[in-house]
């Protein structure tokens, strides 16, 4: 539709004002998003016990037969734990604006189980990063393998949240302002 007025579009506007439902956080959707925070939290318990007590400078680099290959100073460990704390947050931001910006005209119950979905891949993402911190901070060197076991687990976690966040984009467009 052809804009009115110098650009203002009478049929985007009526949909701005078109009311929205809000769906609910759900005893599950409250229970996910508790482990992700108790996951999350592990993270900074395990940072608070390790970091003290490690060395100025830290291996950051394994070889395949566990010598060093890098150190860095020991600030660098902290990465896992303020990582997981920005993802939290910027999903925890998407569920709820998710649920406060619902349209009528779509299912609820999709929307609900792709956003308690989205939490579970939020959840397995703050576990992840608070045994990365663990890892990291432990000092250990490891086979090779599990490198690669780790990165695959991480991209495939990273993957599947944003097809979900896309699909939450999707179920809350209005029918009228879809592309």
């Amino acid at each position: 539709m052809p804009a009115l007025n110098g650009g203002f579009n009478m049929a985007e506007f009526s949909l701005l004002r078109r009311k929205k439902l809000i769906l609910r956080f759900t005893p599950v959707s409250i229970a996910l998003e508790a482990l992700a925070f108790l996951a999350l939290a592990a993270g900074f318990i395990i940072m608070d016990m390790l970091y003290p007590e490690l060395p100025k400078t830290v291996p950051t680099a394994f070889s395949a037969d566990g010598s060093v290959l890098a150190t860095g100073l020991k600030e660098v460990t902290l990465i896992h734990p303020i990582l997981a704390t920005f993802v939290f947050i910027i999903l925890l931001c998407i569920n709820i604006i998710a649920r406060q910006s619902c349209p009528p005209d779509r299912p609820l119950p999709v929307l609900s189980i792709v956003l308690n979905a989205l939490s579970v891949a939020k959840m397995l993402f703050m576990v992840y990063e608070a045994g990365r911190t663990w890892y990291a901070m432990s000092l250990l060197p490891a086979p090779a393998w599990t490198a690669y076991v780790l990165i695959g687990a991480e991209a495939v976690v990273i993957a599947v949240t944003f097809i979900l966040i896309r699909r939450v984009r999707q179920l809350t467009k209005t029918a009228g302002a879809e592309e």
